[in-house]
Parts: C-alpha cells; sequence; structure tokens
C-alpha cells in the first residue's frame, strides 16, 4: 500500500477505522469519510497528518463526489476505495415498514454504486486502481430479521461482479468482503440478537470465536494491494468457514 491514496467510507468506527489504520500502517494516506463528526475527529487526531477527513452520508450523491475531490485535493489522486459505510435493520420482513427499507438500501446498496461511480474517473486518471466493497455473510445465508440488510448486501455482490466486468479495461479491480460475526463495538452491543439471527452451532462451526476488525483489515489490504493483481469480480468470504463448512 505504499504510496496508495484511499478512502474508506465509515472510517470513523469498527472496520471502516481498522482498514483505515491498517491502511496506513501499510504506507497509504487515506481520507476518512464518516457521518459521525466527532469519530472522524478522533481517528483523524490518531492518524496526523497521513489522513484526511470529510462528512460523507453515502447515499447522497453530492457528498460521495465531494470525497472523491477531498481526496485529489488532499493527496493529488485516488487508487483505492473501500465501500464499507452500511447501517443495520432488525425488522422481520413482515413488519418491515418502506423508510427502513429504503434508507438500508440507500446506504448499504446505493452507496456502493454512488462510490463507483464518482471513484471510476479518478481511478482512470492515476491509470487504474482498485474497489473493495464490504459484503456480509448475510448476503448468502437466511438470516431472520435482517431481511432488508441482506437484501442490499446481496446486491452488493452483484454489483461488484457487475463492476469487475465493467471497469477491467481500465485497470480497475472490484473486489467484496463478506465477514461473518466481527467483534466490533456496534456487533458486541447486539450479540443477542445476532446470534438470534444465525443456526444456533454457528460459533462452533466458527471455531468457538468472533472474527476481529484486523483479521478483516488485513484482507482489504491484500485486495487494495499490488499483491492482488489477478483478483477481481470475487467475494472473499471470511468466516472461517463457518457457513461453508460440514
Amino acid at each position: 500500500m505504499a504510496g496508495k491514496i484511499a478512502i474508506v467510507t465509515g472510517a470513523a468506527h469498527g472496520l471502516g477505522a481498522a482498514i483505515s489504520r491498517r491502511f496506513v500502517l501499510e504506507g497509504a494516506q487515506v481520507v476518512l469519510a464518516d457521518t459521525s463528526e466527532r469519530g472522524l475527529e478522533a481517528i483523524q487526531d490518531e492518524l496526523g497528518d497521513t489522513a484526511a477527513s470529510i462528512r460523507c452520508d453515502v447515499s447522497a450523491e453530492q457528498d460521495v463526489a465531494a470525497a472523491i475531490d477531498r481526496a485529489e485535493a488532499a493527496f493529488g489522486g485516488l487508487d483505492v476505495l473501500v465501500n464499507n459505510a452500511a447501517v443495520g435493520s432488525g425488522s422481520p420482513l413482515t413488519e418491515l415498514r418502506m423508510p427502513e427499507w429504503e434508507r438500508v438500501l440507500a446506504v448499504n446498496l446505493g452507496g456502493v454504486l454512488h462510490g463507483i461511480r464518482y471513484a471510476a474517473p479518478a481511478l482512470r486518471r492515476r491509470g487504474g486502481g482498485a474497489i473493495v466493497n464490504l459484503s456480509s455473510i448475510a448476503a448468502r445465508r437466511a438470516m431472520p430479521g435482517l431481511g432488508a440488510y441482506s437484501a442490499a448486501k446481496a446486491g452488493v455482490e452483484a454489483v461488484t461482479r457487475c463492476a469487475a466486468v465493467e471497469l477491467r479495461a481500465d485497470g480497475i479491480r472490484v473486489n467484496a468482503i463478506a465477514p461473518g460475526l466481527i467483534g466490533t463495538e456496534v456487533a458486541r452491543r447486539n450479540e443477542d440478537a445476532l446470534l438470534a439471527s444465525l443456526r444456533p452451532d454457528y460459533l462452533t462451526r466458527a471455531q468457538g470465536r468472533w472474527g476481529t476488525p484486523d483479521e478483516v483489515a488485513a484482507v482489504a489490504v491484500h485486495l487494495a494491494g499490488d499483491e492482488a493483481t489477478f483478483t477481481t469480480g470475487t467475494t472473499y468470504v471470511l468466516d472461517n468457514g463457518a457457513t461453508r463448512l460440514a
């Protein structure tokens, strides 16, 4: 990642913060994008001059366009976009109301589309680059109560494949990461609900533990970096085999 310029959405907390820290550790400069101004201020102070920040609601096209402009103004270009920002959903489908459905899809799927659309020209100007989208095991497993979230994340994986084909000639690779249970602060606060949405033996199948944000960040570094130049259109499932192995 040395010398690369990246944008990470949802960077103030959780996976976005872990990915941002790891990118900086590996030599990148990072634009931190999030709706939490207090969270942005904290991680900006932590990372110092290697990072810049901008308030960004990824469901708003103009905010995403502004984040791209921020990267070019602050550091001179863009090599990597990580579409990580997301919101949760906890309503069963029979109780789901349209405002919740629309908000989840606008952020979790629409934000990815805006990111791809506005980042692609900037990546072309640098001769290519990488886009990493955050999906979830909810995209491929039935998780009761997470219908809107699951639908959005399944859409993220479909968009990832389509974008990989459409942007390949420009030297832009597009991949996704589908984490299982990862021990972020938000996930731990909602531990009972998350475990209830999974099959009862999930943790046993995952070798009895949650993943860590740093493990997700390591995969993001690989997919964004020069060692993955033959990888595009792929979703990397990161759950210790819990959803795939007998």
